[in-house]
């Protein structure tokens, strides 16, 4: 019996932690969205310490094949690469 009330309150804690990490990757790619849409043109270095996340590049490719964002790319010379939005998002 000890045993199942320590497993169900171990998944309560995991449950809740998923919730939590949900819940700052969707603040994450907001903060990416509204740097995109400010027009400037970032490395994913400078989106990552702009938004305060590690993913800046796994964000980019969210916008890019799940929302259809139109985000640009060159690759500079010290082998970084730069993006910028090149068409905003239509209305609907």
């Amino acid at each position: 019996m000890e045993e199942k009330k320590k497993k169900a309150a171990s998944m309560t804690t995991h449950s809740l932690n998923l919730h939590n990490k949900d819940t700052l990757s969707a603040r994450n790619i907001q903060s990416v969205r509204k740097l995109f849409l400010s027009g400037g043109k970032f490395t994913a270095k400078e989106v990552n310490l702009l938004c305060n996340t590690n993913d800046a590049r796994k964000f980019i490719s969210i916008l890019r094949h799940k929302e259809g964002w139109k985000i640009e790319d060159i690759r500079l010379a010290n082998g970084c690469k730069l993006y910028w939005l090149t068409e905003k998002e239509e209305e609907k």
